[in-house]
């Protein structure tokens, strides 16, 4: 399979992997479809890939054929990270906790201010040296 799944393909290998499941579980359509609260013909096009199951479905399904959400996404090219959160130190943690606890937003608007300055003038004097 590529690096990247399409929409429609991630629906059939999600929809497949619930069948497979299903089936070893030994739960019929009909079962399966009212322990979720759907139509058994809602769940046989989600098992078809045709219909797209949302979360909450998703977490039914899960639930009632006791196994985990990952089950279902099982054989899904996630590809590589796109976003990598940056670290953040332990001061930075530290202003972050305590920056919502101060009242005024005069106040919050000057701290802003004065660590992007700060900031600011690190970047500048790194580009300098």
């Amino acid at each position: 399979m590529n690096s990247t799944n399409t929409t429609g393909e991630v629906d059939v290998i999600i929809g497949s992997n619930i069948h497979r499941i299903r089936v070893l579980a030994g739960v019929s359509r009909r079962g399966l479809a009212r322990a979720v609260g759907v139509s058994w013909s809602q769940l046989k096009k989600c098992e078809d890939g045709a219909r797209r199951i949302s979360a909450g479905n998703l977490f039914a399904v899960a639930r009632a054929l006791n196994c985990s959400i990952d089950e279902f996404c099982r054989g899904i090219d996630t590809g590589e990270a796109k976003v990598v959160p940056p670290e953040q130190s332990d001061d930075a943690m530290t202003v972050a906790r305590n920056f919502d606890r101060i009242r005024s937003p005069a106040h919050r608007a000057a701290i802003a201010n004065l660590i992007a300055t700060l900031a600011d003038d690190a970047a500048f004097k790194s580009a300098a040296e």
